[in-house]
């Protein structure tokens, strides 16, 4: 009998073995990380995910007796259009809800009952109807700019004060995660946000969450910096010819290796 919890704390990616998920070993790591650390500090807590597909990053918290309600939102479309490209359309095949759920019991923990599924955009639930502010909200639904703004924004006005808010596939939404920081740093409101392992980005709400859990606490001490070079990186791809790119890039990766001086300690840090 697996001890679910111990699992979590451990951050064993085999809690992600039974459904496929589209997310990397770093990825499920810093989502087991931040689990962890909300299980810990906060005991009980509710779980919202926008794009749920086959369930796949619902399954850990699915067997988490610690998470007492799932809310997964999904408009359960054939296609939809992502920025990964000019024109890209991602499919997915026989996405359905019931699919979703049958595959979740095939886990053979937790309880199904608890996993409360949403069939639109978030943007056209009522805010009500999510009776559990959840402390942890996972986006990873249409990989658009606009979409990405608005499935913040709704997650925003359901979630707990001291709530965490991740993206994934934040080398593809990040336009919009800047337009969130800024729209945060403009209403004044207290928060922390951080560059995960993988692709995964998250703005935390209760700041200490950062500190108390070591994995959380040694990704920021290591890409506290990552996200103004990564804009920089993306600047230069796209004000420079790519010799030029290239060029640079060797140059930082050779000062990198060398270990020289305290902009090499930068770069090391930025993981760049």
């Amino acid at each position: 009998m697996i001890d679910w919890i111990k699992a979590v704390d451990e951050l064993d990616l085999g809690l992600f073995s039974v459904i496929p998920s589209q997310t990397s070993d770093k990825d499920r790591r810093s989502l087991l990380a931040v689990q962890r650390a909300i299980g810990r500090k906060r005991g009980e807590y509710a779980y919202l995910e926008i794009g749920s597909y086959l369930g796949g990053s619902i399954q850990p918290h699915l067997c988490d007796d610690r998470c007492k309600i799932i809310y997964s939102i999904d408009p359960r479309s054939s296609q939809q259009p992502d920025d990964r490209a000019v024109g890209c359309v991602v499919y997915y095949e026989n996405n359905s809800t019931e699919r979703m759920l049958r595959m979740l019991d095939l886990i053979g923990c937790g309880t199904i009952s608890k996993v409360h599924c949403f069939e639109s955009e978030a943007s056209g639930i009522e805010p009500g109807k999510i009776a559990e502010s959840p402390l942890i909200a996972f986006i990873d639904g249409e990989h658009t700019r606009s979409a990405a703004i608005a499935d913040f924004q709704f997650c925003l006005n359901v979630l707990s004060k001291n709530g965490i808010i991740l993206f994934h596939d934040f080398s593809i939404v990040y336009p919009a995660i800047l337009d969130v920081i800024r729209q945060l740093k403009k209403s004044r409101q207290r928060f922390s946000y951080l560059k995960l392992g993988g692709d995964i980005f998250g703005i935390f709400f209760d700041q200490d969450i950062l500190r108390s859990d070591p994995h959380l606490h040694s990704l920021y001490r290591k890409n506290y910096y990552l996200l103004p070079v990564f804009l920089l990186h993306a600047w230069l791809k796209k004000s420079l010819p790519d010799w030029l790119v290239a060029m640079i890039q060797n140059f930082l990766r050779r000062r990198c290796s060398a270990g020289i001086g305290n902009q090499d300690k930068s770069c090391e840090r930025s993981g760049r």
